[in-house]
């Protein structure tokens, strides 16, 4: 079995100075309806570099590629960082295809931090995302386009994939693979990196009534 791919969760809103000239006190993250605070430059450098780099689109994000990415930002101890993020949640790991990877979807939301910018007579199949007045930051497949939409619908990813796989099925789509939830979620899972690496999308803790 591969090795399970690393995601970094929360929503990054910045850093904080207390005053004027002050360097940063910490860097801020939103993490369903809480504000976490990172106050070591060393944590937070390991969960940026949890976000795949765009020059890297092939590469399998996983724990030894974020720790080799943080070691070569400097921080000293990224094994046990990233143990410690695992354990609270601001890092999670997947693998798709498998029934941990539903649990998984159950428990997240994957919400869009960018618009859509449609697709094009020369690449039809494919829909950019980006931001409006520049050039498409990366095209994605329909489906990945359309469950990275509809993100923040659903209380959690697999509802999303759920509502997808269904209107899929109803429409007749042709290819039947759409019609199920656990292949439109293992799609969504291998491209999920890349949003989140653009910053694209963010992975939230899913909403609970």
């Amino acid at each position: 079995m591969s090795a399970p791919l690393i995601l970094p969760v929360g929503r990054y809103t910045g850093e904080f100075h207390p005053s004027v000239g002050a360097p940063a006190r910490y860097h801020s993250l939103s993490v369903g309806r809480l504000s976490v605070t990172v106050e070591d430059p060393q944590a937070f450098a390991v969960w940026a570099a949890a976000h795949r780099p765009v020059d890297l689109p092939d590469q399998p994000w996983t724990r030894a590629a974020v720790v080799d990415a943080a070691r070569g930002l400097g921080v000293a101890a990224p094994d046990r960082i990233v143990a410690e993020f695992l354990a609270d949640g601001l890092l999670v790991e997947v693998i798709p295809d498998t029934d941990d990877a539903v649990d998984f979807a159950r428990a997240h939301r994957v919400l869009p931090l960018m618009v859509s910018l449609g697709n094009t007579p020369d690449d039809p199949l494919r829909y950019g995302i980006g931001l409006f007045g520049t050039e498409p930051v990366l095209r994605v497949p329909a489906l990945v386009h359309d469950v990275w939409q509809w993100g923040s619908t659903g209380d959690d990813l697999w509802q999303v994939c759920l509502a997808y796989a269904d209107a899929g099925a109803r429409a007749e789509v042709a290819d039947a693979r759409e019609h199920d939830p656990r292949f439109v979620l293992g799609e969504v899972l291998t491209a999920l990196p890349m949003l989140l690496g653009v910053d694209a999308a963010c992975l939230d803790e899913a909403r609970r009534s």
